[in-house]
């Protein structure tokens, strides 16, 4: 199994995670990090492909080509690329408080947090927009269809040439 396939079927399992709708108020951090983590995945998926699973030549060749097809897709080139450069090169575009995806904000002692408190509320990943307003969910699914097509073009051809 390639390990750019781990890491898809891993990603898969956040977001699940993530879409859980339990009405449960948590931390708001939890549901910012849940979010950046999945986006910071998504991106490393083609990193972990390249550098990981295509260090043999001929790997390494077909997927230098594949990656500029693959960098030329809408949903890497418009959501995939630019959310995770906003949100960890540029520490932007976050779920944040104002968005309609959180109910009522609370604020809540907790001695752990460096201000002595946590802000808490409930969650609605479909309310979720990112800084153009598009709704994350479809994106976020979107993603993982993208990368599971991509890893499975790259199986298939990795199964041909071992033969």
């Amino acid at each position: 199994m390639l390990v750019a396939r781990a890491q898809l079927n891993f990603i898969r399992e956040l977001l699940a995670r993530f879409e859980r709708d339990d009405s449960v108020m948590r931390p708001v951090a939890d549901h910012q990090s849940q979010y950046i983590a999945i986006i910071a995945l998504l991106r490393s998926v083609g990193h972990v492909f390249e550098k990981v699973d295509c260090v043999e030549p001929d790997r390494r060749d077909w997927s230098r080509a594949k990656w500029r097809d693959w960098r030329q897709e809408a949903i890497f080139g418009e959501f995939i690329e630019p959310t995770r450069n906003a949100l960890l090169k540029e520490f932007q575009g976050g779920l944040e408080l104002q968005s309609d995806a959180f109910g009522s904000v609370a604020v809540m002692a907790d001695p752990s947090m460096p201000d002595g408190v946590s802000r808490v509320a409930a969650f609605d990943v479909h309310q979720a927009r990112d800084l153009l307003g598009r709704p994350v969910l479809p994106q976020l699914r979107a993603a993982i269809v993208f990368w599971d097509r991509c890893l499975k073009e790259a199986e298939a051809a990795f199964r041909k040439s071992a033969r």
